[in-house]
């Protein structure tokens, strides 16, 4: 039977409460915290779900392009029409979508072609992500903003000198045909080419927004800018100067730079990520006919026979068949120490050899605990669809509302007797004057910044989404093991002889396994000869004259030496819950032990504290026994798998907004799960791919810094959307009631422009540079395993 939390097998017998099987004790204790309710509607479905659905085979892919809710549902409706195709989800905050499709009428290959429409490009998970186009968005910018001077210097040359009434027609006699002919022929042109190739992205947006019926901030600037310039270019061909391209070419100008700044910032910190992140390794080694073949990951078929050396990751799930091996599965279930594994055992994909080496034969279904886990985040990913901007809620009703205003003042002006001509000009007033400039810059321009100001703090934001999302935090979900804890191993305490410890780190010396790492600096006086090491248990070696063992129990019963009741009493009383106790002899007998634990992070307990201020503290691990961090948090979910890391966070969710903090892959689901999610120290791929922020490091109190800049950037935007309204309130009616032409809503709206690029623009946070922390996470490697204790 399956886990009824989280889908995994079931031992035999399996573990039983409340007339429910689970798969372990951690999912057992989830279901007696939380009850039924955890039950509800909050299985991880990707994991109790076959491999492939029972409606057909699905896939994941990313779709670059996606930027508001409207992209969601063209994906979506693109992909439900097309024939094979049975259901869709995606989300624009996380540019993922979710396919169920019938492989028999159509080919996974065929996806990103279906869901390449409108501008997305969609590319099968796995797949290379293309090179980001920069060169055209800079060029697109740069001929805006140089066309753009070109227009402005004719209207401060010709145009606004007389509307404003500095300069007489007379004066301006001798350049007539210059200032009269030529320029507005020009400025046609030049904004011709200026709306229709640098604003091209508005016009997009615009075109999802209207195909799918959901009116965005892109539909707003549209219709300013159209009026402004279909109002000027009738003028113009009627022999009038009555001229408003200047109010055109600044909406797209403007909007285009704010855009670019963004994209350039969010390119800043995507680059820092992936310079932080390494990939894992793509080949691997299939003994065949006596011969060893060099395959990639997914050309291994089940049954195959995979060699694996000390230092390299298990690609996929598979039985020993050969060999004995301390494997680290810290990063899979979120035990802090290695296991040792041999003969029969099996072996989980995405777990890494830290001392000996193995033959395994490849799972029936030639899959990895690592694929098991990305699938679940891609699944979670995919099916959250991205919150609404605040703007584009504001544009869903303000488009409307300008665009029957105008008409209605236009159409009263002409019926209380106003010429056709004065009359269009009010209601062109009353679009130009309400034209989404400043809720054009109010995100972007901050988004940009609050980003960039999170690099100097060493802080990389992966989504910005995540300054529209709640600020306060009522529930604060940590990982343990290289959260709280740094995953170095330590030497917690010594017992017996005093030569105990000097014989023990002269033999540990000559390892690399991690306990014996943690040992070998007890200690530098002595050295070690003729090692033999023992993969799991310990080494041998010979020190001076003697022969000296150091391992674990199972050693020594191996060797025949005998372990003093008292002695081992002794160790196990001082042992910490998650302790290792590697015994020493020498002579035929045991006459020392050491225990050795995972270090905690010296500013644990003051950022917890800190934290326990502001939100209920819930530790939350893999871990079977977190000994020593129990009482300092509210509460204790200990054992959890990852496939229930994530059912856990949404029942969490129900009492409030959720920040999870972990670093293995076996926390990406829950991080993607979380309102929340951060990546802390030195986190794997697939965690940094789950979360919303990435602290490189190992600075914990990092994640304050983190929450005052998504804080200030979330009010900064909130003063700028503030400020924008005001404006609008103010400008609107005076456009309405004819007192406000359009010459002057131009300059309102580009004054009102300036002040939010001012508030966009001032500094967010402080001061600290943020290389220190990115280089230094940057020179410690970033292993798909990490190293802990031998059991």
């Amino acid at each position: 039977m399956d886990c009824t939390l989280c889908g995994l097998p079931t031992p035999t017998p399996p573990i039983e409460a409340g007339g429910h099987g689970f798969c372990c004790f951690g999912c057992r204790e989830v279901y007696r915290c939380f009850g039924d309710d955890v039950l509800a509607g909050e299985i991880v479905e990707a994991a109790s779900q076959p491999l492939s659905p029972p409606d057909g085979a699905e896939a994941f892919l990313r779709v670059d392009g996606m930027h508001c809710s409207s992209c969601e549902i063209l994906v979506e409706r693109t992909a439900k029409k097309t024939d094979g195709i049975h259901s869709a989800s995606s989300s624009f905050a996380t540019s993922t979508a979710r396919i169920l499709y019938d492989p028999d009428r159509i080919d996974e290959s065929q996806l990103p072609e279906i869901l390449s429409v409108a501008g997305f490009r969609a590319r099968l998970r796995g797949a290379a992500a293309p090179e980001p186009d920069e060169r055209q968005s800079l060029f697109r910018l740069l001929v805006g903003v140089s066309l753009t001077a070109v227009v402005m210097m004719l209207y401060l040359a010709f145009f606004y000198p007389t509307h404003l009434g500095l300069v007489d027609f007379e004066e301006l006699e001798p350049v007539r045909w210059l200032a009269f002919n030529a320029a507005p022929k020009v400025m046609f042109a030049l904004t011709t080419l200026i709306i229709f190739y640098v604003g091209a992205p508005i016009f997009r947006g615009a075109l999802i927004g209207l195909r799918v019926g959901v009116l965005n901030m892109d539909n707003l600037l549209a219709v300013a800018i159209l009026a402004a310039y279909g109002y000027s270019a009738g003028q113009l061909f009627l022999g009038s100067l009555d001229l408003y391209f200047d109010v055109a070419v600044a909406i797209v100008t403007v909007v285009t730079v704010g855009r670019f700044f963004e994209q350039g910032a969010r390119a800043r910190a995507t680059g820092e990520l992936t310079g932080l992140m390494e990939a894992w390794t793509p080949v691997l080694r299939v003994r065949e006919d006596g011969a060893f073949l060099q395959r990639s990951v997914d050309e291994v078929a089940p049954h195959d026979r995979i060699v694996i050396w000390q230092g390299e990751p298990v690609p996929v799930d598979g039985i020993i068949v050969e060999g004995q091996a301390a494997v680290d599965e810290s990063l899979l279930t979120g035990e802090p120490f290695p296991v040792s594994r041999g003969p029969g055992d099996s072996v989980l994909g995405g777990s890494v050899i830290v001392e000996g080496s193995l033959e395994i034969t490849a799972g029936a279904a030639a899959q990895s605990k690592m694929d098991t886990l990305a699938r679940i985040l891609w699944s979670a990913q995919s099916s959250f669809a991205g919150a609404r901007s605040l703007a584009d809620r504001i544009a869903g009703i303000f488009v409307p509302a300008v665009l029957g205003l105008a008409v209605v003042v236009a159409g009263w002006s002409l019926l209380d007797g106003v010429p056709p001509g004065a009359a269009l000009l009010t209601g062109l007033a009353t679009l130009i004057v309400s034209c989404p400039c400043t809720f054009g810059l109010a995100i972007p321009l901050t988004t940009a910044a609050g980003v960039s100001a999170a690099l100097r703090h060493g802080i990389i934001v992966t989504s910005a989404d995540i300054f529209e999302k709640a600020p306060r935090i009522d529930i604060a979900a940590i990982d343990k093991t290289g959260t709280l804890s740094t995953g170095n191993m330590i030497v917690a305490e010594t017992f017996g002889v005093p030569e105990a410890a000097r014989y023990a780190a002269a033999v540990e010396r000559l390892s690399a396994h991690p306990i014996a790492q943690a040992i070998a600096r007890l200690d530098q006086t002595h050295s070690a000869t003729d090692l033999v090491i023992h993969p799991g248990r310990g080494a041998v070696a010979m020190v001076g004259d003697r022969r000296v063992a150091v391992g674990a129990k199972s050693l020594f019963a191996t060797l025949g030496w005998t372990i003093p009741e008292q002695l081992a009493a002794s160790a196990s009383a001082h042992m910490p819950g998650e302790g290792v106790i590697s015994y020493v002899g020498w002579s035929g007998r045991v006459h020392g032990a050491i225990v050795t634990r995972d270090e905690s992070r010296p500013d644990w307990k003051a950022v917890v504290d800190r934290l326990r201020e502001q939100a209920r503290v819930v530790l939350l691990t893999g871990a079977e026994h977190p000994s020593g961090y129990e009482d300092g948090v509210d509460e204790v979910h200990a054992g959890v798998p990852p496939e229930a890391k994530a059912a856990v966070i949404r029942r969490l969710r129900a009492d409030g907004t959720v920040l999870m903090i972990g670093d293995g892959s076996n926390d990406a689901p829950a991080l993607a799960a979380a309102d929340l999610g951060i990546a802390f120290g030195a986190p794997t791929a697939l965690a940094a791919d789950a979360a919303d922020v990435v602290i490189p490091g190992g600075r914990l109190e990092k994640i304050f810094d983190a929450f005052d800049v998504i804080a200030t950037t979330r009010r900064r935007v909130r003063q700028n959307l503030g400020w924008a309204l005001l404006y609008n309130a103010t400008a609107i009616p005076l456009a309405v009631s004819g007192y406000l032409n359009p010459l002057f809503a131009a300059l309102a709206m580009s004054a009102s422009s300036l002040l939010v690029v001012w508030n966009s623009s001032r500094r967010i946070g402080g001061t600290e540079p943020a290389s220190a922390s990115i280089s230094a996470a940057r020179t410690r490697p970033i292993k798909q395993g990490r190293e802990f204790a031998r059991p």
